[in-house]
């Protein structure tokens, strides 16, 4: 006599959310491994037309300079619109970004005027992408799961940084720079076609807010819930010293160790193994505190700092290796506690503010570190975005130490 078992009916209204988490994570693996491929393109490319710290800076700026200019404005029409829909829209907009680059370069046409046009219309799609791709996270799995999804997503992206920058390195040196591009763009088409099939019936979609005042309504709930505040300052102020390492590497393969392509794949192959590294020690915590947070900003720190002080390229892998680690670590937590703090209703405009700050600092820093690499060199630029990160890890350190009494059990700041 044979008996049927019965299937869990939890478990099976889990399956659709399930395959549509992992269609999401398999259009960000193409996407990711595209956008650090071009990113090391543009570097190289610009590095060579110019040897400028300067410019890379300010290819920087025309980069991510968008996201902070309008990041209030797109988080808000991340709240208010179809994500699944913008997504797509954003991912087809950046194949002709990708491929009109590529067709300049190859068709010799690679000065600075076009790269910093072409890196301006990226910059404003990413601007309306970021926010909508962290706030997506959140539609596609249960509450219970977000912390995990979203350090599985940071994963995806740190291995984006392993594999872009080592088929850059590969295409740069075989095909041509240009192919680069080309090869983005057929990513970015891979993500779009894998998106399609997800299942809208299975996503937990918020109802958007329809009043007046979106944007300043967002600032200000950012504002007044401690968490947020802490972990959008600390994370402002950190990517706006610490993370230009798209800036300081090419400088430091080609000034300091006196390399080519290979040097500088190697140094940005190690930085993004770390960051994997750094991703995946977030995936098993079921909760992220604010002290971890400010202890992660600490240990990015010490690690950028032995890379700055590193004698030969063997020492600043290893170095390069650590710091890829905290600063993943840090960028994980960071977005895990914002998840977790924020109201549904928010959830758009609060990471929309984490994308501005962690992206849009760049353009903030990377002039000002790319003139401290041209004068004092690129180790000194590297040291800088330490001094930066200990300073703010030490104060944010010392406010909690201030603020959790016995006495004082609301956390008040």
């Amino acid at each position: 006599m044979t008996m049927k078992t019965q299937a869990d009916p939890r478990r099976a209204s889990h399956r659709p959310q399930r395959l549509n988490f992992r269609l999401f994570l398999a259009s960000q693996i193409a996407s990711q491994c595209g956008t650090w491929l071009q990113f090391v393109a543009v570097a190289w490319l610009a590095s060579g037309l110019t040897g400028s710290g300067a410019a890379l800076g300010w290819i920087a700026v025309a980069t991510f300079g968008p996201l902070l200019v309008l990041g209030p404005w797109t988080g808000a029409l991340a709240d208010r619109v179809d994500k699944q829909r913008l997504l797509m829209v954003a991912q087809l907009l950046m194949v002709g970004q990708a491929l009109i680059l590529g067709a300049l370069v190859l068709a010799g046409l690679d000065g600075l005027t076009w790269i910093y046009s072409l890196a301006l219309i990226y910059g404003v799609i990413h601007a309306v992408e970021a926010p909508v791709r962290r706030a997506i996270v959140a539609e596609l799995v249960e509450q219970q799961r977000i912390p995990r999804a979203v350090s599985l997503t940071n994963v995806i992206a740190a291995v984006g940084r392993v594999i872009g920058p080592l088929c850059a390195g590969a295409l740069i040196a075989t095909a041509g720079i240009g192919w680069c591009f080309i090869a983005n763009s057929i990513s970015y088409l891979i993500a779009l076609a894998v998106l399609l099939p997800i299942d809208r019936s299975a996503l937990r979609i918020t109802e958007p807010e329809r009043t007046p005042g979106t944007v300043r309504a967002g600032l200000r709930y950012a504002w007044r819930v401690p968490e947020l505040r802490i972990a959008l300052s600390l994370t402002g102020v950190v990517a706006a010293f610490g993370f230009n390492h798209q800036v300081l590497v090419p400088l430091l393969a080609a000034k300091t160790f006196d390399g080519g392509v290979g040097v500088y794949t190697v140094l940005y192959t190690a930085i993004s193994a770390g960051s994997v590294v750094g991703a995946l020690s977030v995936v098993r915590r079921r909760e992220i505190e604010l002290r971890f947070l400010v202890w992660s900003v600490i240990a990015f720190a010490l690690t950028n700092g032995c890379l700055a002080m590193s004698p030969n390229l063997a020492l600043a892998a290893v170095a390069g290796f650590a710091a890829g680690a905290s600063a993943l670590l840090f960028i994980t937590a960071a977005a895990v506690l914002l998840q977790q703090s924020c109201a549904p209703s928010m959830r758009g405009r609060v990471m929309a503010l984490f994308a501005m700050v962690l992206l849009g600092g760049i353009p903030i820093g990377a002039p000002i570190v790319g003139v401290i690499a041209d004068t004092a060199g690129p180790r000194a630029a590297l040291a800088v975005g330490s001094v930066a990160a200990a300073i703010a890890g030490g104060c944010a350190l010392g406010h909690l130490r201030a603020r959790i009494t016995p006495t004082r059990p609301d956390h008040r700041c």
